[in-house]
């Protein structure tokens, strides 16, 4: 699931999570903001679920966490 040989490497969790990383190490965003964001500057055709999945793989491997206002940080 993380890594899929078939696929291109901007559809994938690992890829995902990597400009995630990037995008939240300087601000943070709620979910709906850090989709657009994404699609802007890494992938216009990604896909949601791609896209919860890799926040899901990020919060498994303790790299961020949502704040009580609802915004997505770094840790």
């Amino acid at each position: 699931m993380i890594i899929d040989r078939d696929s291109n490497p901007k559809d994938t969790v690992y890829y995902n999570a990597a400009c995630i990383m990037e995008v939240l190490s300087s601000n943070k965003y709620n979910v709906e903001d850090l989709y657009e964001i994404l699609k802007e500057r890494y992938n216009e055709s990604l896909e949601y679920s791609i896209f919860l999945l890799s926040l899901d793989f990020l919060f498994l491997i303790d790299k961020i966490s949502i704040s009580k206002e609802g915004f997505l940080q770094c840790l």
